[in-house]
């Protein structure tokens, strides 16, 4: 994804060219004076003034945060806003605290605002934390939601900061890593996920028996349990850093929702100290 040096007025003209109108049960959407799409709605829809929330988050933003750039997509009937604002490093990686908007006028994507963390260089984006995510349909009483979500300040980041660094020196077993994506009752679309994390490692440099290489390239409805003897542990940070570039193309909120769930390994990491101690 192609970012832009931030020019606050420059991303203010682009902003301001967006023009949402509802007529009864039509809600049209024009960019620059185009109409770029209509969609019909209920009488349940509440037409959500955008231009103003951006402008709005934009500028408290500004407040705690030095932005450095932004990526603005405004196509049909979403809108998706991010901005990269100031660095921190994590375990050698750098990190931008980073903020997504994303609208829509469609009915496809509900309004969410999220706040993370986004390295360039490994293209993968963190979001977590129970006060850092607004999700709300277009319904009536989204703009009362909007306006009474979290606020932003420079604490905002340190949960999700302190989340990434608990991982710095642990390792997982492979098997409780497939329990945390699968959940408690699998699915198909988590077998998918856990197929697409072993698809990952096989090329790593991870020194495998024939036997833990053949569990990489099994399918995860075949895999009934793992045995002890073919178990195998893997550092947290990096199966934190693989899985995650999975999802770098989807909406925030799935972000969210997947580094959630990848987070539960935590309860089943180990220091690496307490392994060498133990030959492993």
């Amino acid at each position: 994804m192609r970012y832009t040096k931030y020019d606050k007025q420059d991303l203010f003209e682009k902003i301001e060219k967006l023009e949402i109108i509802k007529t009864d049960n039509l809600v049209i959407t024009k960019y620059d004076g185009r109409v770029i799409n209509s969609s019909v709605v209920s009488s349940r829809y509440e037409i959500f003034d955008i231009v103003k929330y951006l402008k709005e988050k934009i500028e408290s933003i500004e407040n705690n945060f030095k932005i450095s750039s932004y990526n603005i997509k405004i196509s049909k009937g979403i809108q998706h806003l991010r901005l990269l604002s100031d660095s921190v490093n994590i375990n050698g990686m750098t990190f931008y605290k980073s903020f997504y908007i994303l609208n829509s006028t469609d009915k496809s994507r509900r309004l969410s605002f999220n706040i993370g963390l986004f390295s360039d260089i490994h293209n993968l984006y963190f979001i977590s934390g129970i006060n850092s995510s607004l999700s709300k349909k277009h319904l009536k009483g989204v703009t009362d939601a909007a306006e009474s979500a979290f606020s932003v300040g420079s604490e905002t980041f340190n949960e999700q900061i302190n989340s990434l660094e608990s991982l710095v020196g642990h390792r997982v077993l492979f098997s409780k890593i497939r329990e945390v994506i699968l959940g408690d009752s699998p699915k198909d679309i988590n077998h998918r996920k856990f197929d697409a994390f072993k698809n990952s490692i096989r090329y790593s440099k991870l020194e495998l028996t024939k036997k833990q290489i053949n569990l990489l390239y099994s399918r995860s409805e075949s895999i009934t349990s793992i045995d002890r003897e073919d178990d195998f542990y893997i550092d947290a940070f990096w199966t934190l850093q693989v899985y995650l570039k999975i999802f770098n193309k989807e909406d925030s909120h799935i972000i969210k929702n997947e580094c959630d769930r990848i987070m539960n390994i935590t309860q089943w990491a180990v220091r690496n100290a307490a392994l060498e101690s133990l030959g492993i």
